[in-house]
């Protein structure tokens, strides 16, 4: 079944009548006593959410998440956003549909990235630092496929196919400039392992086959521990192998390592054990806090489809977007696309 309609190009008061992938499902019950259904429905192009009404009992137990759902009904804003009224569900076999439709990913080649990385870690100097970012990105066959194909995020920031990749190559490419901005206060070495390593355990935390969500690893563990595993586990490794590493890996540069990925969210409340205490952590956490929000307010204001220069309310920032021109052009271009 071809895909016909896509979310980022759904108006008001559009007839809608399309597959999309189910990314979330809930039941519940209206004031009037009645079932009603809550989803969150998706393609490549982006998400929206969607209520059922009618039939409800119908579609329960068949129009769960991760399934390709055919969608009859109705757009409509509530409460400034869009939202999809749907009439009728059909539950469609994979063998439907073309799944790339439906998965959102990086616009950048996963290749080209993944080579940008392995040419930041041929500019290292230190060799027990070096070492270690050869042991994950060069030695590690698995490691290699799940960083070209994992999400930053569940939501918010980068949350597509290829997206952790982005935004480690993004983040990596603005700490080198700091460390030639600051000279030798910066550890530019310990710099880019934070870049590296800072978000590494979510390739195992995330699970991101289909819909992006967390595994039993992530829920009951969490990225930050899984990335000082990940260290200890390679350090082991290359201790292990003769002639790999001048010698012992130095304890200390082993525990800034680990600091940086274990304060890399800046704040106790925010998740992070340690707050940082070293400046190159400080500098990590920063960088990483930055590009995280680039990436999520750029991706909001690019699927926001208020007239005028203003966006709607995000509601995770809590505030309105100013839409520069290369926002509206972009949205002219769809418009005009989606009208011919």
């Amino acid at each position: 079944m071809k895909k016909s309609q896509f979310v980022k190009d759904l108006k008001e008061k559009d007839l809608v009548s399309s597959p999309f992938l189910v990314k979330f499902c809930a039941t519940a019950v209206g004031k009037n006593g009645k079932p009603y259904m809550n989803l969150i429905l998706m393609d490549k192009s982006g998400e929206v959410e969607t209520r059922v009404w009618e039939d409800v009992a119908s579609y329960m137990g068949q129009v769960v998440r991760d399934a390709i759902v055919h969608v009859e009904g109705r757009c409509q804003s509530y409460q400034g956003r869009r939202q999809v009224v749907a009439e009728r569900l059909q539950v469609l076999r994979e063998d439907e549909v073309e799944i790339k439709d439906y998965l959102p990913e990086s616009h950048l080649d996963a290749d080209g990235l993944y080579q940008q990385l392995l040419d930041f870690v041929a500019t290292m100097k230190d060799p027990f630092y070096r070492a270690l970012a050869e042991a994950v990105f060069k030695d590690d066959a698995e490691i290699t496929d799940r960083v070209k194909r994992a999400p930053a995020a569940k939501s918010i920031h980068h949350a597509y196919k290829t997206g952790l990749l982005e935004h480690v190559v993004s983040i990596t490419g603005m700490l080198d400039g700091l460390s030639r901005h600051y000279g030798e206060i910066l550890d530019r070495d310990l710099l880019f392992l934070g870049g590296f390593f800072h978000d590494i355990g979510k390739i195992w935390e995330l699970a991101y086959d289909r819909v992006t969500d967390y595994t039993d690893e992530g829920k009951l563990i969490g990225h930050l521990v899984m990335g000082v595993e990940l260290i200890d586990r390679k350090i082991r490794e290359l201790e292990s192998q003769p002639g790999r590493i001048p010698g012992a890996f130095p304890t200390d540069k082993k525990l800034l390592v680990k600091h940086l990925v274990l304060a890399h969210h800046g704040k106790l409340e925010y998740g992070s054990p340690k707050e940082p205490q070293c400046v190159e952590a400080l500098v990590v956490h920063m960088i990483d806090d930055l590009d995280s929000k680039v990436n999520a307010i750029t991706k909001f204001i690019e699927q926001d489809q208020t007239p005028g220069r203003w966006t709607a309310l995000n509601r995770n920032f809590e505030r309105f977007f100013y839409k520069p021109d290369w926002a509206l052009e972009k949205l002219l271009k769809a418009q005009t696309k989606s009208e011919s």
